[in-house]
Parts: structure tokens; C-alpha cells; sequence
């Protein structure tokens, strides 16, 4: 006789089940509405991919982007970016040129199969009540609300990253004693090669399945050898004929100093999860509890062997922590969603545990805090009203302007170097923030620089430069927002150097 239970149970499984993808509709549709067409200059970065993703339709050298690096003014590698996002952009190029509409879109579109392949990751960890709540607080998490106006890599990697979780978590479910075939390890490796090839320290994902082989089996599996090896030729296919990773590699500077530093600023950025648009104090009061709920759940499920998804949090953060340069909430988004998962896990453990009044009391302080500082800081405009953007009038007259009086030989300083040079054809460089002008002078005289862009959210190096040199500088171009200054002639730099 059937069991009613087991029927009621199936039930609400199938019930949260349809709930779910409505909800994943309902977010992706969202974040496709209201995408603009321009581009706020603050997230530089968008420029070099576009540039990337032209020379690949246009043939010519994958790293050629018009960008001088300064050693004080880190801003990318020298050699550019990993491939596999500007590949995801170059179809978008040949249809449509220069649209930035079009390739939000396509940027938005990975973020949507992210957040499928997310629910689907979610279903061997949780309840089907549990997967739709960490579905909503993913799909509508400020810190990735934020980036959804964006070109950037943030959603692409995630994409990656789940879709190899996934199959690397089909490839474990193998009956077969040594895994599975060649099949399997060509699809796992392809999915971690694309990881790589997004951000560089996608990484993280081959080593952390690595560490599992290893604390798992005490050997590699014909399939992890197979993986590694695939994996080793396209990273090596990679570096002979597109970039390598050699300008992240120069900046790395390990010490504990820097290391202890790092960790102190991620520990403070992680709170911008719970950004809420009125409050910094309850902002960072919320991060620290919700943070405890995470780290709970995270030991209680991973004492008696590691998973791959704690293996990848573990290495990530270890690499992140270790590296010379601080990029903040921005370097916690490829693993936020893995970190939100275990807050609601750790809220529903932690209540199980307690008594029925005291957890439901928990339970709604709980998610009127979240329902709080999500509806707060999804109420903010996604970008300031005075953020500058590349549609501006303003804008678009500063790269008229360049594009028409200067040479494109000419060298050009601002401290947005790869939007202007995408705009203006033109090499760029940029400025320490805190430089020095006697270091700025030496750096522009051995760079060869022409033109200085100055705007009001330049950093300071800029004012600090004019102010002290500007006599040997005049002004060519100014309108509401931007100046462009000449140096006076092709001694100018070499005088301020020995100044």
C-alpha cells in the first residue's frame, strides 16, 4: 500500500522543484532589464577585454592593446588578459562592432546559465526548501547585483566554475574503480582549462581536485591523470600562442606581512555581501554573524572528508590571501555563492539544534535581517548619478578630440588607460595613484608620454603632478569634466626627470 508520507514528501520535493526555476527565470529575466548601453569608466577593465576580443576577430596579436604599464600603477598584466571571456565576446564584436549593449547581454546570458547550473549543484547538499532559499540569496545578492551592468569576467568564470563542479561531481559518481573514461576527462578538463582561461586563479579548481585525489585514494586515477594531462597541453596551447600568466606572477609577494594583510582586508570585504545602503555598523555586525553561520556549517559537513567544492574554497582563498595585490569584494565573487550556501545551511543547522520558540525566533531575525539589507541595497542605483560614463557628452567629445589632434603614434596619460585607448586607438598609461611627481616625471620621460588627461576623480597623483610641473604643460582641450594637457615640447619630461 502506497505510503502517504512518502507522497506528501514527493510533493513539496516537486513543488520547490517548479518554485526554483521560476525563481531562476524570474532573476535572470532581471537581470537582463534594464541593461544601458555605455559603460561607467570606474571598471577599466572592460576596455581590454573588448580590445582583446577585436584583435582576435581583426587577427591581429592577442596582448596588442594599446596599454604601457607603469610599475607604480598596476592596473593588468602587461600581457593581457586570459582568452576565454574575450572569445565569448568576439562573436558579439564581428556581428556588432562596438555595441556594449550587446555584450552585457552576452555577459548577462553566462550569468544565467551560472545560476541553472547553481541550482542543479545545490540538490545532493540541501533540502529542496533550502536550494530555493540559497537560489534567491545568490541570484539577488547586492554583490553580484552590482556587476550585472558590467563587462566583466566575474559572470563567465562563474559559469565555468559550476558547470566543472558539476561534472567533476558526475565523473566521481563513476562505479568504475579507477573513474571514468576519456570522455569524462576530456569534458572535466575542458571545464577547468575554461576556468583557467576566465581568471587566472581558476586554478584553484584543478589543484583542489588534486588535493581530494589525493586525501581521497593516496594516488591519481587514470581519469585525474588523464585530466592533469589534457588540462597541462591547453594551458601550454595557451601560453605559446595566446598569453601566458607571467604578469600576474610578477606582482605576486609572499610574506606573512602581506599575507596577514590580505587576510585582514578580505575578512572586511566579505561583509559587502551584506551591503544595505544605510548602515556600515549593521552591515559589518550582520557579515560577522552570518560568517560564524557559515563556518559552522562548513566544519560540521567537512569532518569526515573534504569535498571538492571545500577543497576549491580552501585553495582559492589561500591563493587570494597570498598574492601581492588587494582586489576586494571583486576577488570574493567567484566563491561568494558557495559561502551563502553554507550561511543558510549554518542558519538551518544551528536552529535544529535548538528549541522550537528560541529557533523560530532565530529563524525571523535571521531573514528579516537578510530581507532587510537586500531590499536596502537593491534600492540603490546600480551606479552613482555622478559616475562618469563612456556615453557622456563629455566623454564623447574628450575621445573626438583625441581621436582628431593627436597622433597615433602619441602616448596618452589618464588613469583609465585601456577605455581611452579602445575609444582613441591610442596608447595609454597611467599614473601611480599615490605616485610622486618627481616618479611620475621619470616614469613619463622614459615612457615617451605627450598628452596628460585630467578629470575631478582622477587620484591624487595627477593633481600633485600639475600642480608642481604644470608650467611646462598647456592645456589643448577642457570641458565640464575632462582637461588634456601637452607637454610643450619633447624635452618637457626629460626637464622635469632631473628636477
Amino acid at each position: 500500500m502506497d505510503n502517504p508520507s512518502r507522497h506528501a514528501a514527493a510533493a513539496s520535493t516537486c513543488l520547490y522543484d517548479r518554485l526554483t526555476w521560476i525563481i531562476v527565470t524570474i532573476i535572470a529575466g532581471s537581470y537582463f532589464f534594464g541593461l544601458t548601453p555605455g559603460h561607467i569608466f570606474a571598471q577599466d577593465d572592460f576596455g581590454a577585454y573588448v580590445m582583446h576580443a577585436e584583435n582576435l576577430v581583426q587577427g591581429r596579436p592577442y596582448t596588442q592593446i594599446h596599454y604601457v604599464p607603469n610599475p607604480e600603477a598596476w592596473i593588468s598584466p602587461a600581457n593581457g588578459y586570459p582568452p576565454a571571456y574575450p572569445l565569448l565576446l568576439a562573436p558579439v564584436f564581428w556581428q556588432r562592432g562596438l555595441d556594449l549593449h550587446a555584450m552585457k547581454m552576452a555577459t548577462v546570458f553566462t550569468f544565467a546559465i551560472f545560476l541553472g547550473a547553481f541550482a542543479i549543484w545545490l540538490r545532493p547538499l540541501c533540502s529542496p526548501r533550502i536550494r530555493t532559499l540559497a537560489v534567491l540569496l545568490v541570484g539577488f545578492s547586492p554583490a553580484l547585483w552590482t556587476y550585472r551592468d558590467f563587462i566583466s569576467s566575474e559572470f563567465p568564470y562563474l559559469m565555468f566554475s559550476f558547470l566543472a563542479l558539476l561534472a567533476i561531481r558526475r565523473a566521481a559518481s563513476s562505479p568504475a574503480p579507477d573513474g571514468c573514461g576519456l570522455g569524462w576527462a576530456l569534458l572535466v578538463a575542458a571545464l577547468l582549462y575554461a576556468c583557467y582561461a576566465t581568471r587566472t586563479i581558476g586554478i584553484a579548481l584543478p589543484i583542489a581536485l588534486t588535493c581530494k585525489e589525493l586525501a581521497q585514494r593516496k594516488r591519481f586515477s587514470r581519469f585525474m591523470i588523464l585530466t592533469c594531462a589534457i588540462l597541462a597541453a591547453l594551458i601550454g596551447l595557451q601560453a605559446a600562442l595566446l598569453t601566458s600568466p607571467s604578469g600576474y606572477i610578477s606582482v605576486v609577494r609572499i610574506s606573512i606581512g602581506s599575507a596577514l594583510s590580505n587576510l585582514w582586508s578580505y575578512s572586511k570585504s566579505i561583509t559587502f555581501a551584506w551591503h544595505n545602503g544605510f548602515s556600515k555598523t549593521a552591515q559589518g555586525l550582520l557579515g560577522l554573524a552570518l560568517t560564524s553561520c557559515a563556518a559552522f556549517a562548513f566544519l560540521r559537513r567537512n569532518r569526515k572528508g573534504t569535498s571538492i567544492e571545500a577543497w576549491y574554497l580552501l585553495v582559492y582563498m589561500a591563493i587570494l590571501i597570498a598574492s601581492g595585490i588587494q582586489i576586494g569584494i571583486r576577488g570574493l565573487l567567484p566563491i561568494l555563492p558557495i559561502y551563502l550556501t553554507y550561511v543558510v545551511l549554518g542558519i538551518s543547522d544551528l536552529q535544529m539544534r535548538m528549541r522550537p520558540i528560541s529557533a523560530r525566533i532565530f529563524v525571523a531575525a535571521a531573514a528579516f535581517c537578510i530581507v532587510a539589507t537586500y531590499v536596502g541595497s537593491l534600492r540603490q542605483p546600480i551606479r552613482s548619478a555622478t559616475a562618469a560614463d563612456v556615453n557622456d557628452p563629455s566623454a564623447q567629445e574628450l575621445f573626438s578630440f583625441l581621436r582628431t589632434q593627436t597622433a597615433p603614434s602619441d602616448l596618452l596619460v589618464f588613469s583609465k588607460p585601456r577605455t581611452v585607448s579602445l575609444f582613441t586607438s591610442r596608447m595609454a598609461t597611467a599614473l601611480g595613484p599615490d605616485e610622486a611627481p618627481e616618479d611620475s616625471a621619470r616614469f613619463l620621460q622614459s615612457a615617451g608620454a605627450q598628452f596628460l588627461i585630467q578629470s575631478t576623480w582622477n587620484p591624487p597623483a595627477y593633481r600633485h603632478l600639475i600642480e608642481k610641473e604644470g608650467a611646462t604643460m598647456t592645456e589643448v582641450f577642457h570641458n565640464r569634466d575632462f582637461q588634456v594637457l601637452r607637454f610643450r615640447d619633447k624635452s618637457t619630461t626629460e626637464k622635469l626627470a632631473s628636477r
